[in-house]
């Protein structure tokens, strides 16, 4: 019987797609192992985001040439063999396979009992990876902590989020996945992904609540709601985003959980704002994550972003007053081409009051060679992206822990 060994060092996207694969398998009766040395096939998804994503993946990837048997095969997929091929070819000889390239598993099989259609999966397979450190559970940001008072506010976010679990009395803490959309509409010049996963494909309403009902059923009161572009939702099929979160309230209107809304991209969000208000005060929104990017216009105009930093704090705002118990997340670049010092304080100014936001995500920009905006003139010096990164990362310590009475009242009343 075959023995498959899957890890990934990518994102929910990549670990969803990963377990989608594991469960393949697994109905089709190969054995899952949990130890790349006892495996005949091993499946890694490799990310490409940024540089040092890319590093991490060959690195893994050397680690594990070096663990699997003589005789067990290794197959490279994800977003790097898209995002960077040449590079992939340095350490590894096999197919160059991209996230939606999944009829190799079944050639792998050949004759199959389940074909990979008629696999779903609401689990992720965990990040954790030989030789590796796992990644931050904090949510704070995406990096390395080397601030004693930036550790201190860490310890404050899970203080937070334990009293938040408390009050809402929610038993299961691991959330319930669940894929609504793969590929976006943007034309992002600083982003790698879409030559990996393309154009917008929104699944059926029907089957998404499907899988909804089963979560509940299964007793999960946490709905993650996956996809790289989540505001986008239906686009491709004459749906709204709007549309499903409707369909999802009404479907378990009489139970107690929660839906995580991530990556709805300024632009879906000030469209959309007016029709999701209804779903904002339904209480059933944990998280909503808004990637904002830049506080800086000219900049977010040679993004390609298609909003202004004003609109993206106007709709925040709103929810922020309107309905003070959905946390807030966003996500910001620094360093991104031609970026001046006076464009990077647009971006501090964001998280000045009275937006406060619960979590954020803090990238520096990365050249990647298939993104227009890597051949931008005007490149940010590495030295400068980093000092920059970390007076944001700073910043918002501060503002977290100057809130952090506010957010504990919020909480227990």
């Amino acid at each position: 019987m075959l023995k498959v060994y899957l890890s990934t060092n990518g994102c929910e996207e990549a670990q969803l797609s990963s377990m989608e694969v594991e469960q393949f398998f697994d109905k089709n009766e190969a054995t899952i192992v949990r130890d790349p040395t006892q495996a005949d096939l091993i499946i890694f998804f490799a990310c490409g985001l940024t540089d040092q994503r890319e590093k991490d993946s060959l690195m893994i990837i050397r680690k594990l040439q070096a663990k699997k048997k003589t005789s067990a095969r290794l197959a490279v997929w994800g977003c790097l063999p898209k995002i960077n091929p040449q590079s992939l070819a340095s350490v590894y000889d096999g197919p160059i396979l991209g996230p939606m390239d999944t009829s190799f598993f079944e050639e792998i099989l050949g004759k199959t009992k389940i074909s990979f259609d008629n696999v779903s999966a609401n689990t992720l397979v965990s990040k954790e990876t030989p030789g590796l450190p796992s990644s931050s559970p904090s949510g704070l940001c995406n990096g390395h902590y080397t601030d004693a008072f930036i550790d201190a506010v860490i310890l404050l976010k899970k203080g937070v989020e334990k009293l938040r679990f408390l009050k809402q009395k929610i038993l299961i803490k691991t959330p319930f996945y669940i894929r609504v959309a793969t590929g976006c509409t943007g034309h992002c010049t600083y982003c790698s992904e879409r030559c990996a996963w393309g154009k917008i494909k929104s699944r059926p309403t029907d089957k998404i609540i499907s899988e909804f009902e089963r979560g509940l059923q299964k007793g999960y009161n946490r709905f993650f709601l996956v996809a790289a572009d989540l505001g986008a939702y239906g686009k491709d099929i004459g749906r709204t985003l709007s549309d499903l979160l409707g369909r999802i309230i009404k479907t378990g209107n009489s139970k107690n959980y929660k839906m995580i809304l991530n990556q709805i991209s300024p632009s879906h969000l000030k469209e959309l704002f007016f029709d999701l208000e209804d779903t904002f005060a339904s209480g059933k929104v944990e998280l909503l994550c808004s990637p904002v990017q830049s506080g800086s216009n000219s900049i977010l105009k040679l993004m390609g972003r298609m909003y202004t930093a004003e609109e993206w704090k106007e709709c925040m705002l709103k929810i922020h007053r309107r309905f003070p118990d959905i946390r807030l997340k966003t996500h910001l670049m620094v360093g991104f081409p031609t970026e001046t010092d006076e464009d990077f304080r647009a971006t501090l100014k964001l998280l000045d009051y009275p937006l406060f936001l619960d979590e954020i995500g803090i990238f520096k920009f990365s050249q990647r060679p298939t993104v227009f905006a890597s051949r931008i003139p005007g490149q940010v010096p590495e030295r400068t992206k980093e000092l920059r990164y970390r007076k944001l990362l700073r910043k918002y310590a501060y503002r977290y822990a100057f809130n952090f009475p506010m957010s504990c009242r919020r909480i227990i009343l």
